[in-house]
């Protein structure tokens, strides 16, 4: 039994740890930024702008929502559908570390020790985090994946992987504690 639940834990791990990993190079994708700093800037300076042209003209007192000008509409979708900053930074290398943790799991589930417990838990947490740090950005152009689904999926099978690797170092108590 603690053979199948280490089959389903490696094969839990091997689907969560690559879409975590996975999802760092779909924010990237679907900002339009290729892993390049300074287009991230750029996209971020557009944003910028189009929020100090919106609230000039708040200031001024126009409601910006009844205005038929496409230029301050194509400003507003921009910052709609632009995520915080912190996400689109952050996201991606907190799924990363989550796949190098998880490994960690995968290799002391293997080797028996009680520390398993505490990694799964960590794991599961983690997954958590990344999934609600994942901006949900909408399809752009050349898109991939959206990076919200993706952590998504990768949470559930992260989950599926830590109940397992928990449910083996139990399972390797209740023979050690039979043939002792």
């Amino acid at each position: 039994m603690r053979a199948l639940t280490l089959i389903f834990m490696v094969l839990a791990f091997i689907v969560g740890g690559f879409l975590s990993v996975f999802q760092f190079k779909c924010i990237e994708n679907r900002m339009g930024t290729d892993g390049d700093p300074q287009k991230l800037d750029q996209v971020y300076t557009l944003v910028e702008n189009a929020q100090k042209e919106i609230d000039e003209l708040k200031k001024q007192g126009v409601d910006v929502t009844k205005i038929d000008d496409s230029q301050i509409q194509q400003s507003l979708d921009t910052i709609a559908k632009t995520p915080p900053r912190w996400k689109v930074e952050y996201a991606g290398k907190l799924g990363i570390l989550l796949a190098v943790l998880a490994f960690a799991m995968v290799v002391v589930a293997f080797m028996k020790k009680e520390m398993v417990n505490k990694l799964a838990v960590a794991v599961i947490v983690l997954a958590l985090v990344v999934w609600f740090s994942a901006p949900d950005i909408a399809a752009g152009k050349y898109s991939g994946a959206n990076p919200k689904t993706i952590a998504l999926i990768a949470f559930a099978a992260l989950a599926v992987s830590s109940a397992c690797a928990m449910m083996s170092y139990k399972l390797y108590l209740k023979k050690s504690k039979i043939t002792a």
